[in-house]
Formats: structure tokens, sequence, C-alpha cells
């Protein structure tokens, strides 16, 4: 074969599937070609792939991992990629250079990119066949064989994928979250700060919503996160209950913020209709931004096993966290969080539906949140 015509593949120039601009315009031949740049020089930087795709909540409490990364490798561009509609709660991130949503452009951008290291964290087919296509120098976390086989970057991941298929372990875990992805993603530390960007416009709207409602700033304001999704019905906690706790700190002078978005209409709705004074809906067609900064308007918040309990983390309030279904061990909430499940046997058993009467949300009484939200207050004086 003529090497007159020796095709550089690598080329940062290169389209692949026809020829290049050089060779359009100039007629150059890659040999020749003074602007030949492989992919994998094009700058000094480490570059980082996250595929991290959803849930909202989960994507939002992997921010974590990025300022350990930041701590290893201060030198680098990371780029996500994430699910259309989970991508809200990373944008105005400054430590992600690149926001990739998954979508029919994605191929392409895997194909024409090279990486220093790809991590996902996610065992999602979608996941693993985007880490399969990936071109990098190693993968941390989980991709996929030529046989189908899940391959586990190291012993962590391994048991993680165990507890990801066995609810017997899950339940047994006694580690959160961070943890785990930390030492997946070989971090040196396990308690980064999940990542909760605000937004200038949307504090001022905030800020703006109180002033409409005079809600003054001597108030302490606890924040009420009723709902948990469609997906997880079982994480939700009686509405009437809700509503005890919103009326006893409503008549202690507080002011009650009902927090959720379009799936959270119903147990919103309900709380409006009890008529409480102090009670005030910040509306459940906000942007992710917007919710964000309501959430930062309080001094606590109460709510399920959510993704308002992972932003609320994030921006260090003190939380009152309720749970049935999911692990209380999971949820890492940095010490600032009064975690209350009930006394039953068959709690943290991920199911979605429950034939139980007398099931692991409706035990948590409302005397013992209430207890919890005053223990919650007094930190703050």
């Amino acid at each position: 074969m003529n090497k007159k015509y020796e095709v550089f593949t690598d080329c940062i120039n290169f389209p692949l599937d026809r020829p290049c601009v050089y060779q359009k315009e100039n007629a150059r031949v890659c040999p020749l070609c003074k602007n030949y740049k492989k992919v994998s020089s094009l700058d000094a930087a480490v570059k980082i792939l996250i595929i991290k795709l959803g849930a909202m909540g989960d994507v939002l409490r992997t921010t974590f991992i990025l300022c350990g990364l930041k701590e290893i490798y201060p030198k680098s561009r990371i780029s996500w990629i994430v699910s259309k509609n989970n991508a809200a709660v990373l944008r105005d991130n400054n430590l992600i250079d690149e926001i990739i949503v998954a979508d029919e452009k994605i191929n392409e951008f895997l194909t024409l990119n090279y990486f220093d290291a790809v991590i996902n964290l996610d065992l999602a087919p979608e996941s693993l066949a985007l880490a399969k296509l990936a071109n990098a120098e190693r993968v941390l976390g989980y991709v996929l064989d030529n046989k189908r086989n899940v391959v586990s970057s190291n012993d962590y991941a391994a048991k993680w994928l165990k507890m990801s298929a066995y609810d017997a372990l899950k339940k047994e875990n006694k580690f959160t979250y961070q943890h785990w992805m930390s030492k997946i993603a070989n971090l040196s530390r396990d308690d980064y700060e999940i990542i909760v960007p605000l937004n200038e416009v949307s504090v001022k709207k905030a800020d703006g919503f109180l002033k409409k409602n005079k809600i003054s700033s001597d108030k302490k304001i606890i924040g009420i996160n009723p709902g948990a999704g469609k997906r997880w019905k079982m994480k939700k906690w009686r509405s009437d209950g809700f509503a005890a706790v919103a009326k006893y700190f409503s008549d202690k002078s507080c002011a009650i913020l009902l927090l959720g978005g379009k799936d959270d209409e119903e147990e919103i709705n309900a709380l409006i209709k009890e008529n409480i004074p102090n009670v005030f809906s910040t509306g459940t067609d906000n942007c992710i931004a917007d919710f964000f900064a309501f959430i930062n308007l309080c001094d606590i918040i109460l709510c399920g096993d959510t993704m308002a309990l992972h932003a609320a983390a994030g921006l260090k309030k003190k939380i009152v966290a309720l749970f049935g279904p999911t692990s209380i061990s999971e949820i890492e909430t940095y010490n600032r969080t009064i975690k209350l499940q009930a006394s039953i046997n068959c709690i943290c058993c991920y199911k979605q539906d429950c034939g139980v009467k007398e099931n692991c949300m409706k035990l948590l009484t409302d005397e013992e949140v209430i207890r919890a939200v005053e223990r919650q207050l007094k930190t703050l004086n």
C-alpha cells in the first residue's frame, strides 16, 4: 500500500467518515500534514468522563466526587454524561467543564473523544453501554466485557454490585453511598460535600417570596417536602402527620414552606387545604434552580429519602429525615441530620408497594417527628 495515503485515524481533525478539511481544501495527506494532532494529546489537563444518568437525587449526591477528583487532579477537565431530565442539578456547577446530555448524539461524542479515565458508577444498561463505547485509558466502576459480563474495577465496586443485586445485602450495609463511591473512584476521602449551586436569579426570586408573604427575617423557617415522586410512594409519610407537624410549629410562630414538584402536588394540596396559619406553598412548577433556592431559605428541612434530602444536605441545612423502605445507613447527611425509622423487621425492603397495613412509614408517630424537629431548632439558637 502506498504510504503516502496512510490515514492517521487518531487525529482530532479527521471526522472518520469523510476527508478532513485540510485534505479537501489543500489536498494534504496525513504523513505530510502539519495539522496532525492526536485526540489523546489535546491539552495537558487530565480528561475525566463521569457517567451518571439518573435518578435526579442520585446524580446530585454523586457530585461529592468532584472535589475529590480536583484534589487528586488539579489540572483536570471533567465531562459528565447525564439524562436530559436530570441535567438541571448539574448546571452552574463550576467543577464540571462540560455537561453532556445522553441523547441521539451521544455515540458520536464518545467516538470522537478520548479520556484518560471514565468513571461509571451506574449499573443501568445504558450507562454500561456508554462506558464500553468510550475511548479511555481506564474505566473506574463498571463496564461490560464482550460476553455481557459486568466488569468491576475493584473489590469495592464488586461488593456494591452484589448489594445492588441482593436486597438482603443492601439491608446489612452500614456504610454510606459516599463511602462506596469514593472507594470505587479511588478518592482519598469520603467526606466531600454534595455540591448544590445557587443561581443568583433564583435566590432573588426566593427572597421576593419571603417579602411577598411578609415572612420576617427573625422567623424560623421549616421546609416540608411531603412527597417522594411517583416511583417511590412507600417513601411517603402520612399527610395527617405532616399536617400535625405544620400546625404544631405554626403555633410556635415558625413559618412553614411546602416544597416539591409536580409529582408532589397531591400531598402539597392536601396540606394547603388544612388552612394552617403560617404555611406557604412555594409552588410545584419551579425549575430546579428555584427549588434549590427555596430550600436555602429554610433553617430545617423535614422530608423522606428524596432529592430534597440530598439538596438540603448539600446546602448544609439541619434535616429531619424519615426512612422506611430504603437504607438509612446509605444516606450521608454530614452529621447535620436526625434520621427516623420505625422499629419493624421488614424495613429496608426496597419494595415500591406494600401490603402491610401498619407499614414502616405509618408507624412513625407525629410526636417523635415533632420532637426531632424541636431538637434541630434548639441547635440553631
